[in-house]
């Protein structure tokens, strides 16, 4: 997770766990299926979240865990047609 440490506007800590709280979840639900894509997905997104002010870890988590799956979705359907 150091990743998103590079920026001092955002707390390590409050990152660092407002993404595993997302993590955790999307691992457990089966919807990850490329890691390293997920990672950067959600350090970009809370990181954002965190510049904009907000500081809640657990909202934090869980509004990037539905923006992933917004993210999944559209893509899937990208997929889908570019492929059909």
């Amino acid at each position: 997770m150091s990743a998103c440490c590079k920026d001092d506007a955002v707390p390590p800590l409050l990152a660092e766990n407002a993404i595993q709280i997302a993590l955790n979840y999307l691992e457990r639900s089966g919807e990850i299926d490329d890691y390293a894509e997920t990672c950067d997905f959600l350090i970009a997104k809370v990181g954002f979240m965190i510049r904009q002010g907000q500081r809640n870890k657990i909202l934090l988590g869980n509004r990037a865990i539905a923006a992933f799956q917004r993210y999944r979705t559209a893509r899937t359907i990208e997929l889908s047609r570019a492929s059909g």
